[in-house]
């Protein structure tokens, strides 16, 4: 398995970083599973104040690892069972975090990485960074939870051109749109 999400600290400041060199920081299984945990940690950490959950190496985060869905989403029982028992956690956990969260954007932060960013309570994004949810062009949809974050934040109107455009759009859009 590749990829990793560190946690560390910073006096009462947390800083989780997704990391998956060669890939854009794409999202693996074992990432998910440990934002999951992870999170759920740090909500129950009271001398926190503040989560900052950023990538390495100049990008936010590609989606998930589309490497692994050969193997993790070859039949329909199985789609269903990475949606719900792998991203629904992690996100919930992230949207369910105590402590705000900030998501430092920089780079690609598309698919998955999106949905990551929107579940924080802010966002903030360098200027060149690029968003999306090109997930047409794979084949399937979003799954309803994992839209929720994306849905509050853009709107319906917004979400539904950002979902059925597929196109990835640069940060001053993304701002445009209610994203950061």
């Amino acid at each position: 398995m590749s990829g990793a999400v560190s946690f560390e600290r910073d006096g009462d400041i947390a800083l989780v970083t997704l990391s998956n060199p060669g890939k854009l920081n794409a999202i693996s299984e074992a990432m998910w599973r440990a934002l999951a945990d992870g999170f759920a940690g740090l909500s129950a950490d009271r001398t926190l104040r503040c989560v900052v959950l950023r990538g390495a190496d100049g990008n936010f985060a590609a989606g998930a690892d589309i490497a692994e869905f050969p193997r993790l989403r070859g039949d329909p029982a199985s789609v269903r069972a990475y949606h719900v028992d792998l991203l629904a956690p992690a996100l919930a956990a992230i949207a369910g975090c105590l402590h705000p969260t900030v998501a430092c954007i920089e780079g690609v932060c598309v698919g998955g990485g999106l949905e990551i960013a929107c579940h924080c309570d802010l966002r903030i994004a360098a200027t060149d960074s690029r968003f999306g949810v090109p997930i047409n062009k794979l084949g399937f949809p979003m799954a309803p939870g994992e839209l929720q974050g994306l849905l509050a934040l853009a709107g319906r109107a917004a979400t539904l051109e950002i979902l059925l455009e597929g196109r990835v759009f640069d940060a001053a859009e993304a701002q445009a749109k209610g994203l950061l």
